[in-house]
Protein backbone atom coordinates (compact mmCIF):
# COMPACT_ATOMS: atom_id res chain seq x y z
CA UNK A 1 0.00 0.00 0.00
CA UNK A 2 2.55 2.48 1.14
CA UNK A 3 4.84 1.32 -2.15
CA UNK A 4 1.48 2.19 -4.34
CA UNK A 5 1.06 5.77 -2.68
CA UNK A 6 4.92 6.21 -3.37
CA UNK A 7 4.40 5.31 -6.86
CA UNK A 8 1.19 7.39 -7.63
CA UNK A 9 3.03 10.53 -5.85
CA UNK A 10 5.85 10.10 -8.38
CA UNK A 11 3.45 10.04 -11.41
CA UNK A 12 1.24 12.78 -9.97
CA UNK A 13 4.70 14.78 -9.47
CA UNK A 14 5.17 14.78 -13.82
CA UNK A 15 1.82 16.46 -14.09
CA UNK A 16 2.21 19.14 -11.24
CA UNK A 17 4.67 20.03 -8.80
CA UNK A 18 6.24 17.96 -6.05
CA UNK A 19 5.76 18.98 -2.45
CA UNK A 20 8.60 19.20 0.36
CA UNK A 21 6.47 16.76 2.17
CA UNK A 22 5.48 14.77 -1.01
CA UNK A 23 9.05 14.55 -1.88
CA UNK A 24 10.15 13.11 1.36
CA UNK A 25 7.34 10.57 1.66
CA UNK A 26 8.87 9.28 -1.66
CA UNK A 27 12.25 9.05 -0.31
CA UNK A 28 11.16 6.86 2.46
CA UNK A 29 9.28 4.79 0.49
CA UNK A 30 12.46 4.25 -1.97
CA UNK A 31 15.48 4.82 -1.12
CA UNK A 32 17.69 1.93 -0.13
CA UNK A 33 19.01 2.90 3.01
CA UNK A 34 15.62 3.19 4.38
CA UNK A 35 14.35 -0.18 2.99
CA UNK A 36 17.28 -1.98 4.37
CA UNK A 37 16.94 -0.91 7.85
CA UNK A 38 12.94 -2.21 7.68
CA UNK A 39 14.13 -5.25 6.34
CA UNK A 40 16.53 -5.55 9.74
CA UNK A 41 14.11 -4.51 12.16
CA UNK A 42 11.57 -7.28 10.77
CA UNK A 43 14.73 -9.68 10.93
CA UNK A 44 14.75 -8.77 14.75
CA UNK A 45 11.36 -8.78 15.78
CA UNK A 46 11.41 -12.15 14.58
CA UNK A 47 14.47 -13.39 15.50
CA UNK A 48 12.60 -11.88 19.18
CA UNK A 49 10.10 -13.86 18.40
CA UNK A 50 12.14 -17.11 18.02
CA UNK A 51 13.72 -15.99 21.70
CA UNK A 52 10.39 -15.29 23.40
CA UNK A 53 9.25 -19.27 22.73
CA UNK A 54 12.07 -20.98 24.47
CA UNK A 55 10.33 -23.21 26.03
CA UNK A 56 8.16 -24.57 23.74
CA UNK A 57 8.45 -27.89 22.73
CA UNK A 58 10.17 -29.32 20.13
CA UNK A 59 8.67 -32.58 18.72
CA UNK A 60 10.89 -34.59 15.99
CA UNK A 61 9.82 -37.99 14.03
CA UNK A 62 12.57 -40.77 13.97
CA UNK A 63 12.42 -43.37 11.05
CA UNK A 64 16.20 -45.45 11.85
CA UNK A 65 17.35 -48.49 10.00
CA UNK A 66 20.97 -49.97 12.11
CA UNK A 67 23.02 -52.28 11.30
CA UNK A 68 25.62 -53.42 14.14
CA UNK A 69 29.32 -54.79 12.36
CA UNK A 70 30.35 -55.80 15.77
CA UNK A 71 28.05 -58.34 17.21
CA UNK A 72 29.25 -59.90 20.26
CA UNK A 73 29.16 -63.34 20.48
CA UNK A 74 29.84 -66.54 22.51
CA UNK A 75 31.10 -69.43 22.55
CA UNK A 76 29.05 -72.78 23.65
CA UNK A 77 30.38 -75.71 22.91
CA UNK A 78 28.76 -78.36 20.07
CA UNK A 79 26.68 -74.97 18.96
CA UNK A 80 29.60 -72.72 17.98
CA UNK A 81 29.39 -69.07 18.28
CA UNK A 82 26.29 -68.05 19.38
CA UNK A 83 25.40 -63.92 19.17
CA UNK A 84 24.28 -62.01 21.61
CA UNK A 85 22.36 -59.93 20.16
CA UNK A 86 20.52 -58.86 16.82
CA UNK A 87 22.85 -57.13 13.92
CA UNK A 88 19.75 -55.58 12.53
CA UNK A 89 18.01 -52.96 14.30
CA UNK A 90 14.60 -50.13 13.12
CA UNK A 91 12.87 -47.93 15.09
CA UNK A 92 10.07 -45.22 13.42
CA UNK A 93 8.68 -43.46 16.22
CA UNK A 94 8.18 -39.66 17.57
CA UNK A 95 10.21 -37.64 20.30
CA UNK A 96 9.32 -34.45 22.30
CA UNK A 97 11.64 -32.10 24.13
CA UNK A 98 10.54 -29.74 26.82
CA UNK A 99 12.69 -27.20 28.41
CA UNK A 100 11.99 -26.87 31.81
CA UNK A 101 14.53 -24.52 32.91
CA UNK A 102 17.04 -23.09 30.53
CA UNK A 103 19.11 -20.03 31.34
CA UNK A 104 20.29 -19.37 28.12
CA UNK A 105 16.34 -18.67 27.01
CA UNK A 106 15.47 -16.12 28.70
CA UNK A 107 18.87 -14.72 28.47
CA UNK A 108 18.69 -14.95 24.84
CA UNK A 109 15.61 -13.57 24.93
CA UNK A 110 16.98 -10.35 26.45
CA UNK A 111 19.51 -10.27 23.76
CA UNK A 112 17.11 -10.06 21.23
CA UNK A 113 14.98 -7.69 22.79
CA UNK A 114 17.91 -5.62 22.91
CA UNK A 115 18.85 -6.27 19.22
CA UNK A 116 15.23 -5.22 18.15
CA UNK A 117 15.44 -1.96 19.77
CA UNK A 118 18.46 -1.01 18.43
CA UNK A 119 17.08 -1.78 14.68
CA UNK A 120 13.80 0.04 15.59
CA UNK A 121 16.61 2.98 16.57
CA UNK A 122 18.64 2.96 13.72
CA UNK A 123 15.37 3.17 10.95
CA UNK A 124 14.28 6.14 12.80
CA UNK A 125 17.61 7.61 12.44
CA UNK A 126 17.81 6.14 8.29
CA UNK A 127 14.49 7.86 8.26
CA UNK A 128 15.50 11.46 9.70
CA UNK A 129 18.66 11.26 7.81
CA UNK A 130 17.01 10.74 4.57
CA UNK A 131 14.51 13.53 5.45
CA UNK A 132 17.56 16.00 5.89
CA UNK A 133 19.17 15.09 2.41
CA UNK A 134 16.01 15.20 1.10
CA UNK A 135 15.46 18.82 2.71
CA UNK A 136 18.68 20.13 1.64
CA UNK A 137 18.39 18.63 -2.04
CA UNK A 138 15.01 20.25 -2.27
CA UNK A 139 16.10 23.76 -1.24
CA UNK A 140 19.41 23.63 -3.21
CA UNK A 141 17.27 22.98 -6.25
CA UNK A 142 15.08 26.17 -5.27
CA UNK A 143 18.21 28.08 -4.61
CA UNK A 144 19.58 26.92 -8.19
CA UNK A 145 16.26 27.84 -9.65
CA UNK A 146 16.52 31.36 -7.94
CA UNK A 147 20.40 31.72 -9.26
CA UNK A 148 19.35 31.41 -12.90
CA UNK A 149 16.37 33.75 -12.38
CA UNK A 150 18.94 36.24 -10.90
CA UNK A 151 21.67 35.66 -13.64
CA UNK A 152 19.44 35.76 -16.58
CA UNK A 153 17.91 39.05 -15.52
CA UNK A 154 21.37 40.13 -14.62
CA UNK A 155 22.32 39.39 -18.34
CA UNK A 156 18.72 40.82 -19.46
CA UNK A 157 19.73 44.58 -17.88
CA UNK A 158 22.82 44.30 -19.17
CA UNK A 159 22.04 43.50 -22.26
CA UNK A 160 19.14 46.09 -22.41
CA UNK A 161 22.00 48.62 -21.46
CA UNK A 162 24.58 47.64 -24.07
CA UNK A 163 21.39 48.94 -26.43
CA UNK A 164 20.60 52.21 -24.30
CA UNK A 165 24.64 52.37 -24.80
CA UNK A 166 24.36 51.29 -28.58
CA UNK A 167 21.98 54.18 -29.25
CA UNK A 168 23.55 57.08 -27.21
CA UNK A 169 26.94 56.21 -28.98
CA UNK A 170 25.16 56.57 -32.47
CA UNK A 171 23.91 59.89 -31.53
CA UNK A 172 27.46 60.81 -30.56
CA UNK A 173 26.51 61.02 -26.63
CA UNK A 174 28.95 59.12 -25.45
CA UNK A 175 32.58 57.88 -26.85
CA UNK A 176 33.22 53.72 -28.14
CA UNK A 177 35.31 53.76 -24.52
CA UNK A 178 31.47 53.70 -22.96
CA UNK A 179 30.19 52.00 -25.64
CA UNK A 180 33.10 48.67 -25.08
CA UNK A 181 32.11 48.97 -21.44
CA UNK A 182 28.65 48.10 -21.50
CA UNK A 183 29.52 45.61 -24.24
CA UNK A 184 32.27 43.92 -22.02
CA UNK A 185 30.05 44.15 -18.94
CA UNK A 186 27.07 42.24 -20.91
CA UNK A 187 29.56 39.51 -22.20
CA UNK A 188 30.50 39.12 -18.32
CA UNK A 189 27.21 38.24 -17.60
CA UNK A 190 27.35 35.49 -19.72
CA UNK A 191 29.15 32.89 -17.93
CA UNK A 192 27.12 33.35 -14.36
CA UNK A 193 24.27 32.80 -16.61
CA UNK A 194 25.79 29.50 -17.87
CA UNK A 195 27.05 28.37 -14.87
CA UNK A 196 23.86 28.93 -12.72
CA UNK A 197 21.72 26.52 -15.88
CA UNK A 198 24.39 24.15 -15.36
CA UNK A 199 23.78 24.23 -11.32
CA UNK A 200 20.71 23.49 -11.86
CA UNK A 201 20.69 20.29 -13.51
CA UNK A 202 23.12 19.11 -11.14
CA UNK A 203 21.20 20.24 -7.94
CA UNK A 204 17.87 18.39 -9.84
CA UNK A 205 19.97 15.40 -10.39
CA UNK A 206 20.89 15.62 -6.45
CA UNK A 207 17.11 15.50 -5.61
CA UNK A 208 16.23 12.62 -7.23
CA UNK A 209 19.01 10.76 -6.14
CA UNK A 210 18.10 11.61 -2.87
CA UNK A 211 14.43 10.72 -3.60
CA UNK A 212 15.63 6.69 -4.43
CA UNK A 213 15.30 7.39 -7.99
CA UNK A 214 17.85 7.56 -10.74
CA UNK A 215 19.11 10.67 -11.70
CA UNK A 216 18.02 11.14 -15.24
CA UNK A 217 14.33 10.99 -13.65
CA UNK A 218 12.82 14.58 -13.99
CA UNK A 219 10.39 16.30 -11.84
CA UNK A 220 9.34 19.94 -10.83
CA UNK A 221 8.84 21.29 -7.33
CA UNK A 222 6.50 23.23 -5.65
CA UNK A 223 8.19 25.57 -2.93
CA UNK A 224 9.56 28.85 -2.11
CA UNK A 225 13.38 29.89 -0.17
CA UNK A 226 11.04 32.46 1.63
CA UNK A 227 8.45 29.41 2.93
CA UNK A 228 9.55 28.38 6.26
CA UNK A 229 10.39 24.56 6.97
CA UNK A 230 7.27 22.95 8.21
CA UNK A 231 8.64 21.82 11.95
CA UNK A 232 8.11 23.92 15.39
CA UNK A 233 11.56 25.49 16.79
CA UNK A 234 11.76 25.89 20.41
CA UNK A 235 12.09 29.56 21.84
CA UNK A 236 15.28 28.24 23.47
CA UNK A 237 18.26 25.68 23.72
CA UNK A 238 16.27 24.28 26.77
CA UNK A 239 13.47 23.58 25.39
CA UNK A 240 15.34 22.26 22.40
CA UNK A 241 17.45 20.30 24.65
CA UNK A 242 14.22 18.46 26.12
CA UNK A 243 12.90 18.13 22.71
CA UNK A 244 15.77 16.13 21.39
CA UNK A 245 16.14 13.98 24.89
CA UNK A 246 12.54 13.39 24.21
CA UNK A 247 12.43 12.22 20.64
CA UNK A 248 15.91 12.12 19.56
CA UNK A 249 16.39 7.97 18.56
CA UNK A 250 20.37 8.42 18.10
CA UNK A 251 19.47 9.18 22.26
CA UNK A 252 17.60 5.54 22.42
CA UNK A 253 19.81 4.00 20.50
CA UNK A 254 22.19 4.62 22.73
CA UNK A 255 20.10 3.54 25.74
CA UNK A 256 19.36 0.47 23.63
CA UNK A 257 23.34 -0.51 23.24
CA UNK A 258 23.79 -0.13 26.96
CA UNK A 259 20.61 -2.74 26.97
CA UNK A 260 22.88 -5.30 24.56
CA UNK A 261 26.16 -4.92 26.58
CA UNK A 262 24.35 -6.19 30.04
CA UNK A 263 21.95 -8.63 27.78
CA UNK A 264 25.13 -10.26 26.77
CA UNK A 265 26.61 -10.26 29.98
CA UNK A 266 23.40 -12.37 31.28
CA UNK A 267 23.33 -14.86 28.02
CA UNK A 268 27.69 -15.85 29.19
CA UNK A 269 26.71 -16.18 32.26
CA UNK A 270 23.84 -18.58 31.72
CA UNK A 271 25.91 -21.04 30.46
CA UNK A 272 27.28 -21.77 33.88
CA UNK A 273 23.74 -22.60 35.07
CA UNK A 274 22.49 -26.25 34.95
CA UNK A 275 19.46 -26.86 32.69
CA UNK A 276 16.32 -29.53 33.17
CA UNK A 277 14.88 -31.35 29.97
CA UNK A 278 11.90 -33.88 29.79
CA UNK A 279 12.08 -35.52 26.72
CA UNK A 280 9.71 -38.89 26.22
CA UNK A 281 9.15 -40.95 23.06
CA UNK A 282 6.74 -42.87 21.31
CA UNK A 283 7.72 -45.58 18.65
CA UNK A 284 8.19 -48.84 17.26
CA UNK A 285 11.29 -51.10 17.72
CA UNK A 286 12.89 -53.97 15.78
CA UNK A 287 15.39 -56.60 16.39
CA UNK A 288 16.40 -59.17 13.33
CA UNK A 289 19.37 -61.17 12.21
CA UNK A 290 18.44 -60.47 8.90
CA UNK A 291 17.13 -57.54 6.18
CA UNK A 292 13.69 -58.59 6.37
CA UNK A 293 11.74 -56.55 8.86
CA UNK A 294 8.04 -57.25 8.41
CA UNK A 295 5.28 -55.40 10.65
CA UNK A 296 4.92 -58.67 13.13
CA UNK A 297 8.68 -57.74 14.34
CA UNK A 298 7.68 -54.06 15.72
CA UNK A 299 6.94 -53.76 19.50
CA UNK A 300 5.85 -50.73 20.78
CA UNK A 301 8.28 -48.29 22.62
CA UNK A 302 7.10 -45.88 25.22
CA UNK A 303 9.98 -43.43 27.38
CA UNK A 304 10.25 -40.83 29.49
CA UNK A 305 13.25 -38.88 30.42
CA UNK A 306 13.93 -36.31 33.12
CA UNK A 307 17.49 -35.14 32.39
CA UNK A 308 19.62 -32.55 34.95
CA UNK A 309 22.74 -31.38 33.41
CA UNK A 310 25.38 -29.50 35.15
CA UNK A 311 27.95 -28.02 32.69
CA UNK A 312 31.25 -29.11 34.98
CA UNK A 313 33.95 -28.07 32.36
CA UNK A 314 34.16 -26.92 29.34
CA UNK A 315 37.46 -26.38 28.76
CA UNK A 316 37.96 -22.52 29.20
CA UNK A 317 35.81 -21.69 26.40
CA UNK A 318 32.50 -20.52 28.68
CA UNK A 319 34.79 -18.32 30.96
CA UNK A 320 36.15 -16.53 28.21
CA UNK A 321 32.88 -15.85 26.59
CA UNK A 322 31.87 -14.36 29.68
CA UNK A 323 35.22 -12.09 30.16
CA UNK A 324 34.40 -11.02 26.23
CA UNK A 325 30.96 -10.39 27.20
CA UNK A 326 32.40 -8.03 29.80
CA UNK A 327 34.56 -6.37 27.40
CA UNK A 328 31.70 -5.92 24.89
CA UNK A 329 29.66 -4.44 27.56
CA UNK A 330 32.43 -1.82 28.19
CA UNK A 331 32.48 -1.00 24.77
CA UNK A 332 28.87 -0.57 24.65
CA UNK A 333 28.86 1.77 27.17
CA UNK A 334 31.76 3.80 25.94
CA UNK A 335 29.72 3.68 22.47
CA UNK A 336 26.74 5.05 23.80
CA UNK A 337 28.78 7.55 26.02
CA UNK A 338 30.04 9.10 22.39
CA UNK A 339 26.92 9.15 20.73
CA UNK A 340 24.72 11.13 23.53
CA UNK A 341 27.99 13.12 23.65
CA UNK A 342 27.93 13.70 19.55
CA UNK A 343 23.85 14.06 19.83
CA UNK A 344 24.43 16.98 22.19
CA UNK A 345 27.31 18.58 20.33
CA UNK A 346 25.26 18.41 16.98
CA UNK A 347 22.09 20.13 18.70
CA UNK A 348 24.21 23.20 19.99
CA UNK A 349 26.05 23.61 16.46
CA UNK A 350 22.62 23.19 14.09
CA UNK A 351 21.37 25.84 17.00
CA UNK A 352 23.99 28.25 16.79
CA UNK A 353 23.93 27.99 13.16
CA UNK A 354 20.33 28.69 13.07
CA UNK A 355 20.74 31.49 15.17
CA UNK A 356 23.34 32.77 12.36
CA UNK A 357 21.25 32.05 9.70
CA UNK A 358 18.32 34.18 10.68
CA UNK A 359 20.73 37.05 11.47
CA UNK A 360 22.40 36.61 7.83
CA UNK A 361 19.23 36.14 6.80
CA UNK A 362 17.39 39.97 7.87
CA UNK A 363 20.97 41.72 6.69
CA UNK A 364 20.64 40.40 3.52
CA UNK A 365 16.93 40.94 2.97
CA UNK A 366 17.78 44.86 4.41
CA UNK A 367 20.74 44.90 1.64
CA UNK A 368 18.83 43.81 -1.01
CA UNK A 369 15.85 46.82 -0.79
CA UNK A 370 18.97 49.05 -0.13
CA UNK A 371 20.47 47.56 -3.68
CA UNK A 372 17.24 47.57 -5.34
CA UNK A 373 16.77 50.97 -4.17
CA UNK A 374 20.08 51.86 -5.55
CA UNK A 375 20.10 50.05 -8.70
CA UNK A 376 16.93 52.07 -9.52
CA UNK A 377 18.54 55.34 -9.24
CA UNK A 378 21.56 54.40 -11.16
CA UNK A 379 19.29 53.51 -14.07
CA UNK A 380 17.19 56.34 -14.19
CA UNK A 381 20.80 58.87 -13.57
CA UNK A 382 22.28 56.75 -16.17
CA UNK A 383 19.36 57.52 -19.11
CA UNK A 384 19.29 60.83 -17.90
CA UNK A 385 23.37 61.11 -18.50
CA UNK A 386 24.16 62.20 -14.54
CA UNK A 387 26.54 59.19 -14.37
CA UNK A 388 28.82 56.83 -16.34
CA UNK A 389 27.61 53.13 -17.79
CA UNK A 390 30.63 52.04 -15.31
CA UNK A 391 28.71 53.41 -12.46
CA UNK A 392 25.62 51.79 -13.36
CA UNK A 393 27.14 48.47 -14.04
CA UNK A 394 28.58 49.04 -10.77
CA UNK A 395 25.04 49.36 -8.98
CA UNK A 396 23.49 46.79 -11.06
CA UNK A 397 26.50 44.26 -10.17
CA UNK A 398 25.64 44.92 -6.28
CA UNK A 399 22.26 44.81 -6.85
CA UNK A 400 23.22 40.73 -8.11
CA UNK A 401 25.03 40.30 -5.50
CA UNK A 402 22.44 41.48 -3.45
CA UNK A 403 20.07 38.74 -4.24
CA UNK A 404 22.69 36.21 -4.92
CA UNK A 405 23.40 36.65 -1.10
CA UNK A 406 19.93 36.91 -0.27
CA UNK A 407 19.09 33.56 -1.29
CA UNK A 408 22.18 31.91 -0.40
CA UNK A 409 20.95 33.04 3.49
CA UNK A 410 17.87 31.47 2.89
CA UNK A 411 19.10 28.59 1.80
CA UNK A 412 21.42 28.23 4.62
CA UNK A 413 17.92 29.08 6.95
CA UNK A 414 16.16 26.34 5.76
CA UNK A 415 19.32 23.81 5.98
CA UNK A 416 19.75 25.17 9.95
CA UNK A 417 16.02 25.06 10.80
CA UNK A 418 16.25 20.69 9.19
CA UNK A 419 19.62 20.86 11.02
CA UNK A 420 18.02 21.65 14.16
CA UNK A 421 14.62 19.48 13.01
CA UNK A 422 17.05 16.82 12.93
CA UNK A 423 18.92 17.29 16.05
CA UNK A 424 15.65 17.06 17.94
CA UNK A 425 14.19 14.12 16.34
CA UNK A 426 10.91 15.85 15.06
CA UNK A 427 11.84 16.88 11.82
CA UNK A 428 9.00 14.24 10.11
CA UNK A 429 6.76 15.07 12.61
CA UNK A 430 6.72 18.76 12.10
CA UNK A 431 6.70 18.14 8.51
CA UNK A 432 2.76 16.72 9.01
CA UNK A 433 1.62 19.93 10.07
CA UNK A 434 1.55 23.16 8.40
CA UNK A 435 3.13 26.40 8.86
CA UNK A 436 6.15 26.51 10.94
CA UNK A 437 8.75 29.33 12.75
CA UNK A 438 11.74 30.97 11.29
Amino acid sequence: MRIAIAVLLLFCSQAWALTLEEAILTALELRGDVSSACSDLVSALWEKRQARLWFLPGINADLSFTRDYDVLTIEVPGFGSIPTGPEYTSFAGITASVPLFVAQGPAGHGVASAAQDISKTRLRSVELDAAFDVVRAFYGVLLAEKMVSVSEEALSIAEEGFSIAQQRYDAGAISRFELLQSKVAWGNRKPEAIASRAELTNARARLVVALGLPDSTECSLSGSLDTPLAVQIPASLQDARLAMEANNPDLAGAVALRHMGRAQVGLARASFFPSVVFQTSYGFLARREDQGFTADDYERRLSATLAFSVPLFNGIKNIAAYRASWAKRRGSDAEAQMIEHGVSLSLVHAWNGLHEARERRNAMALTLREAQEAANIALASYEAGMITRLDMDQAFLALTASRTNHATALYHLRVAEGQVARAMGTMLDGLSRSGGSS
